[in-house]
């Protein structure tokens, strides 16, 4: 058989095989381990056959009705376990697909066995791919299994006919192995202080779970293969640092017990982790300030006002706050200001009774601030809340008390307030479309977050966004580095995380290049030409945003304000105010 119509895994051994002096027409080895030869080694390998035959059993009617077999074989390539189809077994007898019978390469040339112990990873050998041709018959799926330090201590196999093969053959021996693998681990960690990582997105529900041992010092025990493959192989000893993009989870852990069970909740797809402050990315000394100071805010009750333009990552900063306070375990309840009809402005803050209008609830609803009792409201783009909204939200700060829409029953609440806008409130103030006694009350911390054209970690930010975006993350090249700092930003960071996605997209797994990078085509060069000299002001910021999002949604309001992250109306009147036309 001809080596360009191998595997790669497959080729490789071949090659082995010929320089071992093999022939493909070599009789069989009849060198069987059996009686008294075979004992010691199945008493050296209890602990792995006890956790296989657990395995097995589960498998056992699927190996059997495909008409297969499932071995357990040892690092030195001796089979010392099998289960599966009886019909089959009979026959692979005559090739030693039995217990006792060694399949390392040098003893029975390219086979699924002998290749996944010499190049320790999962391998299907189909039909010709075998060295002997006594062995093209046969189609054999392998796995490694590994100990909790790296070392190999056995081999999964699944064998049978070539023409009963099944495409999933190959991932259950793979699933088997990490299956007993994993049990090992657990089993010689009880006195340690056992992690998993767990994958925020899609490869936490196609992949077996990462696991690690902790010492005291945080310092890493032991690890499973795909534990390894996040933290490297290299980690063993080292300490565990923080992982982006996994979460970790205690499982068990050493207390005054010997063996304490901490439960692991999948988190749902419908859930949503708050942002922290460990999220809030950016090494220039102007965000940092910001976060420092925001952290100290989380540990006060008192109010905080966030500004700055949009897509500066006001919410990012109200969520870690929150999350840092001692109401981190209470509601955070955001509320989008600009988006509450006069109309509707007490049943949506405070709620309503039974009955209290037409077309309610028949049960009642409870409002914004009944929901937030005991935690956090967040009062996002509180300059665009109409001024009656303003009178009434007055009034349950001032009294934190509440009474539902056509109630007589009054009830307290207690809230922590945040609030959020991009409006200069103290112009707004003069200008008598925000009532100063308001702005008062919410002013008691406030922190101007800078735009991303001030700040001096637009490539480190920019990484980091693209490590969420592609894995392995993707290469700027100097020119697309060039022309991201360059650029103003009239977004700021939504529009980044929006251009960078767009160039992962575009640079389809090679480096990106400055041509990915899809600007507006509001000529990019003379704005970042502009913005050296002249900084754009709020209303050009929020004009150029405007635009981008009313183009990148073909001037459908909807879309283009959920771009934005602000209300239709608030849209719909910007576009009035600055007179903006169909472009």
């Amino acid at each position: 058989m001809e080596n360009n119509f191998l595997s790669e895994a497959a080729a490789l051994s071949w090659k082995r095989c010929h320089e071992l002096g093999l022939k493909p027409t070599d009789p069989i080895d009849d060198d069987i381990l059996t009686g008294s030869r075979i004992q010691p080694l199945l008493r050296q390998n209890e602990q792995t056959i006890q956790y296989t035959e657990q395995v097995f059993e589960h498998m056992h009617a699927a190996i059997k009705q495909s008409g297969q077999m499932a071995l357990l074989i040892d690092p030195q390539g001796t089979i010392i376990h099998t289960v599966g189809d009886a019909d089959f077994a009979r026959r692979a007898v005559a090739v030693q697909l039995q217990v006792g019978a060694n399949w390392a390469e040098k003893r029975k040339g390219t086979n699924a066995i002998g290749v996944a112990i010499a190049e320790k990873k999962p391998v299907r050998v189909h039909a010709e791919e075998h060295y002997f041709s006594s062995n093209h018959f046969l189609t054999c799926a392998s796995a490694p299994i590994f100990n909790a330090i790296g070392e190999l201590i056995g081999v999964i196999n699944i064998s049978g006919k070539q023409e009963h093969y099944h495409a999933y053959t190959f991932s259950l021996a793979s699933m088997a192995a990490l299956s007993i693998q994993n049990k090992i681990l657990l089993e010689e960690s009880k006195k340690e202080h056992l992690i998993t990582l767990r994958e925020l997105d899609y490869s936490s529900q196609n992949h077996p779970l990462p696991l690690l041992s902790l010492s005291r010092d945080n310092r890493i025990l032991r690890a499973n293969q795909a534990a390894l493959r996040i933290v490297g192989s290299g980690a063993i000893g080292q300490e565990l640092t923080k992982l982006d993009g996994f979460s970790v989870e205690t499982v068990h852990n050493e207390h005054q017990r010997l063996w304490q069970s901490v439960s692991i909740r999948k988190q749902e797809a419908s859930e949503h982790r708050l942002y922290a402050f460990r999220d809030i990315v950016g090494t220039c000394p102007a965000i940092i300030q910001k976060k420092e100071l925001a952290q100290k805010a989380a540990a006060t009750d008192f109010p905080v006002l966030l500004l700055g333009e949009s897509g500066v990552g006001k919410e990012l900063f109200a969520q870690s706050i929150h999350t840092a306070s001692n109401r981190s375990s209470e509601p955070f309840i955001a509320l989008n200001c600009s988006a509450i009809p006069d109309s509707l402005v007490e049943s949506e803050l405070f709620g309503y009774a039974r009955g209290a209008f037409t077309g309610a609830n028949k049960d009642g609803s409870a409002g914004k601030f009944e929901a937030a009792h005991k935690g956090t409201i967040f009062l996002d783009e509180i300059g665009d809340m109409p001024i009656r909204a303003q009178a009434a939200l007055l009034r349950v700060l001032q009294e934190s008390i509440i009474t539902p829409v056509g109630s007589t029953k009054s009830k307290r609440v207690d809230i922590r307030v945040i609030a959020a806008t991009n409006k200069d409130l103290a112009a707004e103030v003069k200008a008598g479309r925000f009532r100063a006694d308001l702005y008062y009350r919410l002013k008691g911390i406030h922190i101007t977050l800078p735009a991303l054209r001030e700040r001096s970690d637009i490539l480190t930010l920019a990484v980091h966004l693209l490590q969420k975006h592609a894995s392995p993350c993707p290469f700027l090249s100097e020119a697309a580095q060039r022309k991201l700092i360059a650029y103003s930003w009239p977004g700021n960071i939504r529009e980044l995380n929006g251009i960078l996605m767009q160039a992962v997209f575009l640079a389809d797994g090679q480096a990106i290049d400055a041509e990915h990078l899809a600007f507006e085509e509001q000529d990019s060069a003379s704005l970042a030409e502009a913005s050296k000299d002249h900084p754009l002001t709020l209303r050009e910021a929020e004009i150029a945003a405007i635009k981008q999002a009313l183009k990148a949604s073909e001037w459908n309001l909807s879309k283009a304000a959920g771009q934005l992250k602000i209300g239709r109306t608030t849209l719909y009147r910007k576009i009035e105010e600055y007179g903006i036309t169909m472009f």
